[in-house]
């Protein structure tokens, strides 16, 4: 099954794979995460809800991955908003919101929204 992937699908697959893991310490361990980002835990169910979030998002990713006939396009909106994400944590760095540590988490994404507008370049060109 995965072996049969898209390069562009895969992308898309182990970026879900990357948003469960998000998902899954958002949901358990919200602590972790608030703790890299230098942000106090918030002291409700949020950071659970959050993390409840994330996992349905993989979920999506995962299926779309997995499932990619006529996925392009959605593939190609999620190059623009996962390319996003590090304008918007540079900007709440800037304001002094979270830590400096916030950018890692975007580049990861700039990374592979990159890798799939890549992969759907090169799958097109086959």
């Amino acid at each position: 099954m995965l072996k049969d992937m898209s390069r562009a699908a895969m992308s898309i697959f182990i970026f879900g794979i990357y948003i469960i893991i998000l998902g899954i310490t958002f949901l358990f361990v919200p602590e972790i995460m608030f703790l890299m980002l230098a942000y106090p835990t918030p002291p409700d169910i949020v950071s659970h809800i959050l993390g409840m979030v994330f996992l349905f998002v993989a979920y999506l990713y995962i299926r779309a991955a997995l499932d990619e006939e006529g996925m392009t396009k959605f593939f190609m909106w999620t190059v623009h908003t996962r390319a996003l994400v590090i304008i918007f944590f540079s900007v709440f760095v800037a304001l002094g919101l979270v830590s400096p540590l916030a950018i890692m988490f975007g580049a990861v994404d700039l990374a592979a929204a990159l890798w799939t507008f890549w992969s759907l370049r090169k799958d097109k060109a086959e």
